[in-house]
């Protein structure tokens, strides 16, 4: 969905911050530094909503769907690369293609971050699991390089492997769980202590015919995004034969 802007940027010698003015669907970003723009609520259109479902003991809601990942499994095989790496390098390109998927609540201030990268649970032949980083790259062979590298930090690793770059706000929480596939899940959170990090989990692929299916779960803080933002996202994975 494009959306048309117009941005005047006054840039500040010798600081990582310049004041914005900005007009982009409602939304006015206030500072821009070179990771994350603060959104003036008093602008933003989005103003009340965020008042009113930060206010809930639960603000989260969640979106389950299946999706015709047919596509990006078949490239995944073609280019004899994991469909795990391949597929989760597609839903990043999405999810920063998607931009209420960038959005944190930090402190009082909702900001913009410029990009997303991800921070998967990543299973170890004990049967537990630890949480790893991996940093969203246009060129996915460089994605699959540097994620490959974090998968083996994480199995070689005990307890939930725990790293400077898994707790940052600028990711998306993602479990696959390639067991069974879900028509619903019930996500995790930790919103007494201020989390709006999106959720995302897949279920198992189901072959239908000559189709493959993705159950993919969504769990969003309500007071940044609803359910037609969700709608955006799933159409864009749904588009999957523009994964490569």
């Amino acid at each position: 969905m494009a959306e048309h802007h117009l941005c005047l940027v006054r840039q500040i010698p010798e600081r990582r911050t310049a004041m914005v003015g900005c007009a982009l669907s409602g939304k006015a970003f206030i500072k821009k530094d070179e990771m994350k723009q603060v959104i003036d609520l008093d602008n933003w259109n989005r103003k009340e909503h965020f008042v009113f479902f930060s206010a809930f003991d639960d603000p989260f809601f969640g979106v389950t769907t299946l999706v015709d990942f047919t596509d990006v499994y078949r490239q995944s095989k073609e280019q004899n690369v994991s469909f795990f790496l391949y597929s989760l390098h597609f839903l990043l390109k999405c999810v920063n293609e998607t931009d209420a998927f960038k959005l944190r609540i930090e402190k009082d201030s909702v900001v913009r971050y410029d990009t997303i990268h991800i921070s998967p649970t990543i299973g170890r032949e004990d049967g537990t699991f630890g949480f790893g980083f991996f940093e969203y790259d246009p060129d996915i062979d460089l994605f699959i390089q540097k994620a490959t590298q974090e998968i083996e930090r994480v199995k070689n690793g005990t307890g939930l492997s725990f790293s400077k770059n898994t707790g940052r706000q600028d990711v998306i929480r993602y479990s696959a769980l390639p067991w069974f596939a879900f028509s619903e899940m019930k996500h995790a959170t930790s919103f007494k202590n201020g989390d709006s990090v999106p959720r995302i989990s897949t279920g198992k692929l189901m072959q239908e015919d000559s189709k493959y299916l993705l159950p993919i779960s969504v769990c969003a803080h309500h007071g940044l995004m609803d359910g037609r933002n969700v709608a955006e996202l799933i159409q864009k994975l749904s588009n999957s034969q523009t994964a490569s």
